[in-house]
């Protein structure tokens, strides 16, 4: 039989894929290289092709799924025409309609074993969100919706007490818990900035997850 040759990016991102099933399923300490690239269906030589221990493939998870968010959190900044009120909330609040390797990371996260991989996610997630969000402030405090003195220090300031507060993998809420601590997170958000801000798109919130 012919040896199927594919492209490199193809066959790491099929690493990948079967690494978050696995992590989701087993946790990352208990699986192996060895049940990855079983997986895939592939030799173990080519894992180490991509990677060269368990971590890296930890790592480009990480990387892959931000930079999947990062697309839409960066389109919405960039948005012409758009109010920086509505951008902020849509940034912040809202989620992406669709994002299958973000939404997929996002359960291994939950996973009681993944600790670690957890807290580099939401590290990495709150430094790369920073300059996109600090940029709706600033434009905010140019139409004259937002008071702010320090825009990246601020925008700080809110994604790590939004990703901290809503984060499953840190906090059992109920649903009713859920959207009331919603509620008052759009109006802590607002007074911070000296605005009433727009409700989040219900078909859209993070808080209907």
């Amino acid at each position: 039989m012919a040896r199927i040759t594919k492209d490199p990016e193809v066959r790491r991102n099929e690493l990948l894929d079967a690494a978050v099933q696995l992590f989701g399923d087993k946790g990352v300490e208990r699986t192996s290289v060895s049940d990855i690239v079983k997986q895939v269906g592939v030799a173990q030589g080519t894992f180490y092709y991509y990677f060269k221990t368990k971590d890296d493939v930890i790592f480009a998870l990480v990387e892959r799924s931000l930079a999947e968010h990062m697309d839409y959190v960066n389109s919405v900044a960039g948005r012409s025409g758009e109010a920086a009120d509505r951008k902020l909330v849509a940034a912040l609040l809202e989620r992406p309609a669709l994002l299958p390797n973000y939404r997929d990371f996002l359960q291994v996260l939950h996973h009681e074993s993944n600790a670690m991989i957890h807290q580099r996610f939401v590290s990495r997630k709150i430094t790369a969100m920073v300059p996109p969000i600090a940029h709706i402030l600033e434009q905010g405090v140019k139409e004259g919706v937002f008071q702010v003195e320090h825009p990246a220090e601020t925008a700080e300031f809110m994604l790590t007490a939004v990703l901290f507060m809503f984060d499953p993998g840190f906090f059992d809420r109920t649903e009713e818990e859920i959207r009331a601590k919603a509620v008052a997170i759009v109006g802590i958000m607002g007074k911070l900035l000296g605005t009433e801000l727009p409700a989040p798109d219900p078909a859209r919130s993070l808080f209907e997850l």
